[in-house]
């Protein structure tokens, strides 16, 4: 594309849809961020101008790539066939990764809304072969189901995964009753069903937080008139 990009007759569609796709993104980590617990909502509304701003740079690009498909179907417009082929590309790539995201978000919510009423057997399947094994949220219902069983907690608080030492939010109802976004760890911890044992052993992880709820919680079994909290 030769001249000044400001006077390409694509300029309007990017600069419209760069500011529509900075507010849409704003709207999205706003609300993210009035979910997350404490400063991680602080931080998150923070960040959303910057990455508001950032955002609208390449759904700028995708809007001039719309922009120029809809000009040379509507015959307004010439240029190499190359550049139709890449325009077409670029904007059918933002179509097909909101699908994307929206299927597995949908898909991520039933299973979560599943795995709260899963029995003892259902529980454990469900940790060892689900295809949502990998997700922390998943794992998070898991671990916040009642009839999870001291076996299959142990297992859990036996995991590596650092990710299930962060801060739990998501923009899809996946969150449960964990409103202050505790990571699966600390849900582990604060299970009632979890061992002494793998109290014991949590009590002594490198996280603080997860170390601190164990404490707790073995405190509270010691003595159950303490009230500690």
């Amino acid at each position: 594309m030769n001249g000044n990009l400001r006077d390409r007759p694509e300029a309007p569609w990017a600069l419209w849809s760069g500011i529509a796709g900075a507010l849409a993104v704003a709207g999205l980590l706003l609300k993210g961020s009035f979910a997350a617990p404490g400063l991680s909502a602080v931080i998150g509304v923070l960040a959303v101008p910057l990455v508001a701003a950032l955002a609208a740079i390449p759904l700028g690009i995708w809007g001039a790539a719309v922009g120029h498909v809809t000009l040379r179907l509507r015959g307004r417009l010439r240029g190499p066939r190359t550049v139709l082929v890449a325009a077409l590309v670029v904007a059918a790539s933002l179509p097909a990764f909101v699908a994307r995201e929206v299927h597995r978000g949908l898909g991520l919510e039933a299973a979560v809304h599943e795995a709260r009423v899963m029995d003892v057997r259902q529980l454990d399947a469900a940790f060892d072969r689900s295809p949502w094994r990998g997700d922390r949220h998943f794992v998070a219902a898991l671990a916040q189901n009642p009839a999870a069983s001291p076996e299959l907690l142990a297992r859990m608080a036996a995991e590596k995964d650092p990710e299930l030492y962060e801060a739990l939010g998501s923009l899809w109802d996946v969150m449960g009753e964990n409103r202050k976004g505790l990571p699966v760890m600390r849900l582990v911890a604060r299970h009632p069903n979890t061992r002494a044992e793998t109290l014991a052993r949590l009590a002594a992880d490198a996280d603080a937080n997860v170390a601190r709820d164990a404490e707790l919680a073995i405190a509270r079994r010691a003595n159950p008139t303490s009230g500690a909290r």
